[in-house]
């Protein structure tokens, strides 16, 4: 068997190596020799930041990359810009090749906005593209308003700064301070007067105290007696006691108000009343008759009883 030399072992490594380093830079560049690619066209009147390598994304998932760009027509300045994508999708009709932003911080990207056909556009078909309206764009449009009105806040606050300033001069600081001396003067003689004021108050409230414990622990000792005093007479039980009478009472005149009973009669029936009232009379008239009369109802004799003669 034949030995394989040197050289050829190192012209080999070599070569392999030499494709590997391609390799590699293509695929970091985004290009992937061994893969299956369509090629489509773009042409962008500005790029708004694109680069090489940046990715091609259906929906937020990378079909691709872009892979080139260079100026379409030098005189009108118009870029043309090359996208490798993924066998895989076909691009329908009428999809347009957006470039957008990726992140706040992560540079640009080309989102395909997917188109409804009829047909799909070929390899090395030119599509239509556009700039979608960046964020900080969006975000300076939005933002422009409220730019305006503190700029114009600002102006108000250093004119209104400025007109202070005019007003607190070197004079008017000086009156100031003096002022405020004054009145912390003031203040201070204030506070000192009602506090002393009311430490004399509380010396003699304290000193009425003293002076009258003797009558205030007289007063509680008669309060406690009083309070035993109660509490011996069991009012408790004289309160339940004239309770149950005014509820009988209540009862009472309820049967009396509903005409039950002989009061209750007298009071609720007029018939017993009018012959009530007809008995006192009627006896009222045999008294009267009895004392103009009394012969016809009395005879007595203080001799005896007396013989009448038989007729």
């Amino acid at each position: 068997m034949k030995k394989i030399s040197n050289e050829v072992k190192v012209g080999a490594v070599a070569l392999v190596t030499i494709l590997a380093f391609i390799w590699l830079y293509n695929y970091l560049k985004g290009k992937d020799l061994f893969s299956s690619t369509s090629h489509y066209w773009v042409v962008y009147n500005k790029v708004g930041g694109l680069t090489e390598t940046n990715p091609v994304e259906v929906n937020g998932y990378r079909v691709g990359v872009v892979q080139s760009i260079k100026f379409h027509d030098p005189v009108s300045g118009k870029l043309l810009v090359e996208l490798s994508v993924d066998k895989e999708f076909k691009l329908p009709v009428n999809t347009v090749a957006e470039i957008t932003t990726a992140t706040l911080i992560a540079g640009m990207k080309i989102q395909l906005v997917w188109g409804n056909g009829p047909g799909f556009y070929e390899h090395g078909d030119t599509i239509p593209g556009r700039l979608a309206e960046s964020v900080l764009t969006r975000a300076e449009n939005t933002l422009a308003p409220v730019k305006e009105k503190v700029e114009h806040l600002i102006v108000i606050l250093d004119s209104l700064a400025s007109s202070i300033n005019d007003i607190m001069d070197v004079r008017f600081r000086n009156n100031l301070k003096s002022s405020m001396a004054s009145l912390s003067n003031t203040a201070k003689g204030i506070e000192e007067s009602n506090l002393k004021a009311t430490l004399e108050n509380i010396n003699g409230f304290t000193k009425m105290l003293s002076e009258n414990s003797g009558k205030i622990s007289a007063t509680f000792t008669n309060l406690e007696s009083v309070s035993d005093t109660i509490k011996a007479a069991d009012l408790y039980g004289s309160v339940a006691s004239l309770k149950s009478a005014l509820e009988k009472t209540t009862a009472l005149l309820e049967k009396i108000n509903s005409g039950k009973g002989t009061a209750g009669q007298l009071i609720t029936n007029d018939s017993l009343y009018y012959n009530l009232t007809g008995s006192l009379n009627s006896l009222n008239l045999l008294l009267q008759d009895l004392k103009a009369n009394p012969k016809r109802y009395v005879h007595f004799s203080l001799f005896g009883k007396k013989n009448i003669p038989a007729k």
